[in-house]
């Protein structure tokens, strides 16, 4: 049994706390245990923070839990870290900064050490950096999950490398149940279960999941009571210890009408989509449909309609039935490349590669004029910021199959907001005229050669031109050279002949063989 500290700055709180139980666990003996860890462990704490039911409850319990100690005690800092994905829900992400203001303000005047952060990834990795600029096909839950490493882990990661030295294992308190589902019941009972308090497979932090027990009624019991009477008369019942209420959370989980979890800050780049979650990406396409965003929009939020739809759209390019009308054939290295285990089959199917780059120039100008319009209704919404711009267009004009000579990401830019405050800095170095790219259009058609490849060749000899020491050059021109171009039928035919060369050297091996064990034979019977 944990011993609760009884601070005088709890007192106030004491009626609430005593009454409560949870998980078949007084509250009071769970605060104790919080306390504890906090007190034995010198180390700094940082809560895992989205906006949602779960991670507003384990923020309840440790900011109560810190008001029971004295300030003596309060030694080790705990982050509350909210990661904005740049592609949050606008009104999640509205509330949850709204939240974590209060809660700061709340927190310096009690004495507690608490400090929000907010973390977001870098411009090189968002989602619309690798969808718009790298052309990524949308994310989906059985293949090409590259969004939560890139827009949720790595930010954390980077967060962890930057706050904590490396003799510091922080403790990173999560929101998560088992009741959420299969998969987190699966990986609380293998991390969180017996005497460990802590789940400690990753080396530079500690998990700790305070309500792991919880059914999610028990989560909106604590949410929906009234927790220090007389504290904030303005707020009533449903207030967080810290001066907020806990009612437009409510609303926002009532008219998604779900009671499903969110999306997690630190656990594995396998973990479950977080479409399904209250507080995920709107542009997030591993769910085949958002059941949040519809039932906001069902709930009078008619102007995020364009955003589903949108990102409905995205879904939509992901059958594999359609995969041909928005993808490229060649792979980002320039290959084209037969689907795994197919190698050695008559009917092989290819595997797809980025988007066609015009096809993201449209869907960068629609996202634009998404934006645009919900502003001008009067909303204050960013739905893709100025640092994202810059790494698409700089992936666009460096893109491995198709660079954008044209330079065309200022033009969309400008169509949209003639007179907007985005400054693009001129970059004509690897620039095509559209007389040069007409005389080459039509010698490539001449000399059966793809024009991509002209242009490609011309722009690695401008690039070096005028140096002393061309180094590399041919290795440049070689890896160049060494990509599948043309159509797929060019590298289907390609592919079969390397398939009769390969059959041709490999009977030619096998002769040879024969003979060698044939001479080795006759050696070993002579001697």
């Amino acid at each position: 049994m944990f011993e609760f500290q009884n601070y005088d700055d709890i007192h106030d709180y004491m009626d609430f706390i005593d009454d409560q139980v949870f998980a078949e666990r007084p509250l009071k003996e769970q605060l104790a245990e919080i306390q504890y860890l906090y007190l034995r462990e010198n180390q700094p704490w940082v809560v895992a923070f989205s906006g949602g039911k779960d991670s507003t409850a384990i923020l309840t319990l440790i900011y109560l839990a810190l008001l029971g100690l004295s300030p003596e005690q309060r030694i080790n800092k705990v982050y509350v870290v909210f990661c904005d994905t740049l592609a949050e829900v606008p009104i999640y992400l509205q509330k949850a900064l709204h939240a974590l203001n209060t809660l700061q303000r709340s927190a310096s005047i009690s004495g507690l050490p608490i400090e929000t952060k907010i973390i977001t990834p870098k411009a090189s990795d968002t989602f619309w950096s690798r969808l718009l600029g790298r052309g990524y096909p949308a994310p989906n839950l059985k293949l090409n999950r590259w969004c939560t490493e890139k827009i949720k882990l790595n930010p954390f990661k980077d967060f962890a490398k930057s706050e904590f030295t490396a003799d510091q294992a922080p403790i990173v308190v999560i929101g998560s149940r088992s009741q959420e589902s299969k998969n987190r019941e699966d990986i609380l009972d293998k991390y969180h279960s017996g005497k460990n308090f802590f789940d400690e497979s990753d080396p530079h932090y500690r998990r700790y999941a305070p309500i792991k027990d919880w059914q999610v009624q028990e989560v909106w019991q604590l949410l929906g009571q009234k927790i220090a009477p007389g504290q904030y008369e303005e707020i009533g019942p449903w207030e967080t210890p810290w001066g907020t209420s806990n009612i437009a959370l409510v609303e926002l989980y009532d008219s998604t009408n779900s009671t499903s979890g969110e999306c997690p800050l630190v656990e594995t780049a396998t973990s479950p989509g977080c479409g399904k979650s209250r507080f995920g990406c709107w542009s997030c396409t591993v769910v085949t449909k958002d059941k949040a965003i519809d039932g906001l929009i069902a709930n009078g939020e008619e102007w995020l309609k364009p955003l589903a739809d949108f990102r409905n759209f995205l879904h939509s390019t992901t059958e594999p039935s359609v995969k041909g009308l928005y993808r490229q054939n060649r792979r980002r290295d320039g290959k084209v490349s037969v689907k795994h285990g197919m190698q050695e089959e008559e009917n092989v199917e290819f595997i797809h590669g980025p988007y066609f780059l015009h096809l993201r120039k449209e869907w960068l100008e629609h996202l634009l004029n998404m934006e645009k319009e919900i502003n001008q209704q009067g909303r204050d919404v960013s739905l893709i910021t100025e640092a994202e711009l810059h790494e698409i267009r700089h992936q666009w004009r460096n893109d491995p199959l198709t660079p954008d000579w044209s330079d065309d990401l200022p033009k969309i830019y400008k169509r949209v907001y003639p007179n907007g405050n985005i400054e693009f800095l001129e970059d004509d170095g690897n620039a095509f005229s559209n007389i040069e790219s007409e005389m080459i259009e039509h010698l490539s058609k001449t000399h059966e050669v793809d024009s991509e490849l002209i242009k490609k060749l011309i722009d690695i000899e401008l690039s070096l031109s005028g140096l002393g020491k061309r180094q590399g050059i041919f290795n440049r021109l070689d890896k160049v050279l060494r990509q599948d171009w043309g159509n797929l039928e060019i590298a289907k035919q390609k592919r079969e002949s390397e398939k009769t060369l390969q059959y041709a050297l490999l009977q030619d091996i096998n002769e040879i063989q024969a003979e060698l064990n044939g001479i080795d034979s006759l050696l070993n019977s002579e001697l």
